[in-house]
């Protein structure tokens, strides 16, 4: 215990010998130090933004993924005739806007990458049908004009042709017949719509239809029923089928050509048949 007393004593008697320090740093100096900090701030502010202004323009890298050579030299093209600042300036939402004006692109990506600079993605548009002779349309109807000409009328698609404006109606009724004439081995080829909103179809097999706006699905829907069960057997006989009537329709019937040594006929009316 008396050995406690003493060592408190021993530590009282040190805090005496040593007084606290009461030093303080001038407030002047303290002034100068936190002008001096802020002005070091404001100057590496000033020189980050010169050096934003006078880095060189960022370089454009457009992605040759998923372009054809004509459409890949196209692209490259409109981004060589772009002016753009420096890498981190760009305005990359302006370069966006200007590669979704060209006709053939679907869907555009641009980014930053510290290697290649500013990277263009495109995604094309798939064309599966030609719009008349000049253009080509895709699966929902966007009309375009695709970036190498020669991929204008392809053979193998199926034509479409009338306003414009009525490419997703024209291509969603094309898609319906096929779909409902598949069974029958029959492929729309042509499909027009007319001002007057009447559609001519013609098949691979030459067959062709006519119909109004009036019922236009169900009249086509039960004519394929029809040429698959009553009038299957007779289905190459037939030159067009006109629905444009309330109960029924009228069927042009293809005429054998007549032989060296018969004389030709006159050829039968089309006949009207109920729908």
């Amino acid at each position: 215990m008396a050995q406690a007393v003493n060592d408190v004593a021993d530590l009282m008697n040190d805090k005496t010998r040593h007084p606290k320090s009461n030093f303080q740093v001038p407030t002047a100096v303290r002034y100068f130090f936190t002008i001096l900090v802020l002005g070091l701030l404001i100057l590496i502010l000033i020189m980050g933004g010169k050096a934003l202004r006078d880095a060189p323009p960022a370089a454009i890298h457009v992605n040759h993924q998923g372009l054809t050579v004509a459409e890949y030299r196209a692209l490259q093209h409109v981004m060589n005739q772009q002016s753009v600042s420096n890498f981190f300036t760009s305005d990359l939402q302006a370069l966006r806007d200007i590669t979704t004006g060209l006709a053939w692109v679907d869907q555009v990506s641009i980014s930053r990458d510290w290697q290649r600079g500013i990277v263009v993605t495109v995604l094309p548009k798939q064309a599966v049908a030609n719009f008349g002779t000049e253009r080509l349309v895709d699966a929902t109807g966007n009309v375009f004009v695709p970036a190498d000409s020669r991929d204008l009328t392809q053979e193998d698609f199926a034509t479409l042709q009338g306003d414009m404006t009525q490419a997703p109606v024209i291509m969603q009724q094309m898609q319906q017949v096929n779909d409902w004439y598949a069974p029958l081995g029959l492929q729309v080829e042509d499909i027009i719509l007319s001002p007057r909103m009447t559609w001519l179809i013609r098949f691979d097999n030459g067959l062709r239809i006519i119909v109004d706006n009036e019922n236009t699905a169900q009249k086509l829907l039960n004519l394929s029923q029809l040429l698959g069960n009553q009038l299957k057997n007779r289905r190459d006989e037939m030159q067009s089928v006109d629905l444009r009537y309330k109960n029924g329709f009228t069927i042009a019937w293809n005429i054998a050509p007549p032989k060296d040594n018969e004389t030709p006929v006159n050829e039968k009316p089309p006949s009207e048949t109920p729908l």
